[in-house]
């Protein structure tokens, strides 16, 4: 199982500061990264760009759930996706 490690964009000036936090270095790839069962947290001003924008896990979990599908009534027979209600009437669509 491959483990994906977040590459970090550390400045040589601060790279005693990461090294410190728990950041190793990564000769093959020239580039430091923050190893497992470390707090990417402490590492944020230097994630990389695509990341800076992203909601921190502890945000992520607090966000509103999704809305949930109207439960289903018994007896009725519908094959849609379940965030489309069913009609509750006992007609077809093409009937009056």
């Amino acid at each position: 199982m491959n483990k994906v490690q977040l590459q970090l964009t550390v400045p040589f000036a601060a790279k005693d500061q990461a090294k410190a936090l728990g950041a190793r270095w990564d000769p093959a790839a020239r580039s430091w990264y923050v190893p497992q069962g470390v707090d990417i947290q402490l590492f944020k001003s230097w994630w990389p760009e695509n990341l800076q924008d992203a909601p921190s896990p502890a945000a992520a979990a607090r966000a509103k759930p999704a809305p949930k599908a109207a439960p289903r009534t018994a007896g009725a027979i519908f094959t849609g996706p379940d965030i489309v209600a069913p009609d509750p009437s006992d007609k077809l669509p093409w009937e009056d």
